[in-house]
Parts: C-alpha cells; structure tokens; sequence
C-alpha cells in the first residue's frame, strides 16, 4: 500500500512539474482564408502548422484573433508575443524574428471578367482603381500616380471588385479563390478571373516580437518543431487537407 502511494505520489509530482514547465505562447491572428480564420477548424492550415510545430517543443499555443493592422502593432509592441503570418521585408525584420517559411505564396490581380486588363508593370495600373486592406503592404505603393482604395478586409475588398468600386485587386492565389467561394455565389464568383503573370511570389512566417527576451530562442524552438512536422509529412497533410475543403466547420 506504501510503495502504491509513493508511486501515486510520484506520477502526480512528474505531470504537475510537465504541466508547469510548459511554455504557453500568445499570439495574434486574423482572417486570411484558407489559412486562418477564427471558423475554421484548427483555426486554419496555417494556425494549424504553428500550434503543432509549438507542440513538438512542449509550447502550447493561444491565438487572439483581431484586425490585421491591430494584430501587427500589438505583436509589435510586445503585448503578444507574436503573429502570423506575415511576409518578410527590412522593417519589420527590425523589430520581429522571422521563422523558417510557413506557407509558400503566389499572389496575382484579381478583375472582373468584362474588364479589359493586361499590365506588364506597375505603372500599368495608374488611372485604374486598384483595391487593397488597410494595413497590409504592397509592392507599388511607392508609385505616386497609383491610388489605393482600402477596406478593412479581403472578403469586403472582393465586394468592392464586385460591385465595380474597383477595377482589380492584388491577391494571393490560393486565399482570393478561397475568399470568393466561402462568400459569394457561384454566379458572383464566376465574373471574377485572375490575370495570369504572377503579381509578387512570397514567403509568409511566424513573427516572434524583439521586445521579449525569450522570443530570439523561442523562434528556434519554434523551427526545430517546424522542420519535425516536414520530415513527419503532416506539413504537406494539413495543405492537401486545406485544399480538399477540409478545415471547414
């Protein structure tokens, strides 16, 4: 009876030391179908592959899902510890630790298809009304004669196209299809097309903020999870599981 007690004893001392040691990490998200959205299982492919590659590492993951101009300077300012997912440039490189890559993106410009459209650079799209969200960055912004029409999100930006406020929009690939499908008709959705000549081809990652100490090494832990789940095939699971429509409720 002593040695089964000790026993008890012991096990309940060994899971409570686990429980305590284990890191749960805050993080911000937002809406960017099919890869996260707060009605989506796993919170989509993307948040799906950040908590299980925390998981690996013992990390629990907690994710707080708000406007995506929010969801940067919150995680920014450290009162996240993070965000996802985000491409990389020189700015936010200063003041975030980057992640090895979490999603491979192509993104393209969007149009109705009874508007003529063809563009070979970015000058191509002055004098057209050109969609955007506000906080996100895109690559011709610098051009001063190309004006920008934001909306608060993409789902409000593809209405926008729709009801000819603007003439295109820059969208990744795979998330503008996804938009339209989980939002609009089928009649809506078939008087959009993409031009073919890819807008930008990026990288999207887990960003980890520099104000917290624990974050330099917490982004490493984060990778050796990462590359757990490639070599385990669950990573390309989950996105052959996106694609097939299966993270939706």
């Amino acid at each position: 009876m002593q040695l089964y007690f000790y026993l008890l004893i012991s096990f309940l001392s060994i899971n409570f030391v686990y429980a305590a040691s284990q890191l749960t990490v805050r993080l911000t998200n937002g809406e960017w179908l099919p890869f996260q959205s707060a009605n989506l299982k796993h919170f989509g492919v993307a948040s799906h592959i950040v908590t299980e590659a925390f998981a690996n590492e013992n990390v629990k993951v907690e994710y707080v899902f708000m406007p995506w101009k929010r969801a940067y300077i919150e995680a920014k300012e450290g009162r996240f510890d993070g965000s996802l997912i985000w491409s990389p440039d020189s700015e936010r490189e200063k003041d975030f630790f980057f992640s090895d890559i979490i999603v491979h993106g192509k993104s393209v410009i969007f149009h109705l298809k009874s508007t003529s459209f063809d563009w070979k650079e970015y000058s191509d799209f002055i004098n057209l009304k050109v969609g955007g969200v506000i906080g996100y960055k895109y690559q011709f912004e610098s051009i001063n004669d190309i004006k920008i029409e934001r909306a608060y999100s993409e789902i409000a930006i593809f209405k926008m196209l729709l009801n000819k406020r603007v003439d295109i929009l820059p969208s990744d690939l795979d998330a503008g299809y996804a938009i339209l499908y989980s939002n609009y008709s089928d009649d809506e959705v078939n008087k959009v097309t993409h031009h073919p000549r890819p807008y930008n081809t990026t990288t999207y990652h887990l960003i980890l903020s520099k104000k917290i100490k624990q974050n330099e090494n917490l982004i490493k832990l984060f990778n050796a999870g990462l590359k757990k789940l490639k070599a385990s095939g669950k990573y390309n699971t989950y996105f052959e599981n996106s694609r097939r429509g299966l993270y939706k409720k």
